[in-house]
């Protein structure tokens, strides 16, 4: 096993970047407040496809701290956007979809697994199996909520699934959505004018992104493992294997059916693009030429 690298202070750090990477540094004293406020680690990352190609180990001629930093700006301020319009899509959907199911087969009816389809995970547990132990964890969890509280004091632990749903993780709603008849996923997926193979694999594509943001991890740059079915007239933008933002973004436009909440979204991105033109390059998140076209019109 190799050794670990020493750790370095910030002045330290300032002169290694200068030295062995050639970031350009101008102000030590900002690359100091910069640095204690944001590891280097993490900056790093930013930095990915501006180093040298003949040498990985410099950055190309003119990229500085301070443009990283920026990027990392950038980042924060996207991914805050992007939570706030996905957390509306979820709220949605978990009205919808316990809405649907209650009404249609009672209010405990999530946990009673003949109203799902039988689906193994790897482990040789049913996703409905693992769906409802999360679910009673998370109860566990949250006992001192009082609307857990509530339910737990007059109705014996029950909860109607209007109820539940709230404490299902938006991985385990993805879940649930999975597991639901055909017929069940139809239904959802017609709110949505599309089918259900479309609609789980958004559901998904955002489970993902909104779990980065939410771990504090990075998507400027950032290959997506979740591949969102597009529809054809978005597959085109689809120039290699590499999975981007963009191709969720327009997914989002689908499932707001461009409404007021998706117009507040698409201003914000256009605002956030100009404030940082100087250091983003929009292709790093999957974004085409002509994107302003296609998240207007499309």
């Amino acid at each position: 096993m190799a050794a670990l690298k020493p750790a370095l202070t910030c002045p330290e750090q300032i002169a290694r970047l200068k030295e062995v990477h050639g970031l350009v540094i101008e102000d030590n004293e900002r690359a100091i407040e910069i640095l204690s406020r944001i590891n280097y680690y993490r900056l790093s990352g930013y930095g990915i496809g501006l180093r040298q190609k003949t040498n990985a180990e410099l950055y190309q001629e003119g990229v500085s701290l301070e443009s990283l930093y920026r990027l990392y700006e950038f980042d924060s301020a996207f991914k805050n956007s992007l939570v706030h319009v996905i957390e509306q899509l979820e709220i949605q959907l978990r009205a919808q979809i316990s809405n649907y199911l209650a009404v249609n087969y009672g209010p405990e009816c999530y946990m009673d697994s003949n109203f799902f389809k039988e689906i193994i995970t790897k482990d040789g547990e049913t996703v409905h199996n693992r769906v409802v132990k999360s679910f009673k964890t998370e109860c566990k969890r949250q006992e001192n909520t009082p609307f857990v509280i509530h339910h737990n004091k007059n109705y014996d632990g029950h909860f109607p699934l209007w109820v539940a749903i709230e404490l299902f993780t938006f991985g385990n709603l993805s879940s649930l959505f999975s597991i639901m008849t055909p017929t069940d996923q139809k239904a959802i997926a017609d709110m949505y004018n599309t089918d259900p193979k479309y609609l789980g694999s958004w559901i998904l594509s955002l489970v993902e992104i909104r779990n980065i943001c939410a771990h504090y991890g990075r998507l400027y740059n950032m290959p997506l493992k979740q591949s969102p079915y597009l529809y054809p007239e978005y597959r085109k933008y689809r120039k290699s294997k590499i999975i981007k933002v963009f191709f969720a973004i327009v997914t989002i436009k689908r499932m707001l059916n461009g409404d007021e909440r998706w117009q507040a979204f698409e201003k914000q991105l256009e605002a956030l693009f100009d404030e940082y033109a100087d250091v983003i390059r929009l292709s790093y998140i999957g974004f085409p030429k002509d994107w302003k076209y296609v998240l207007q019109h499309k």
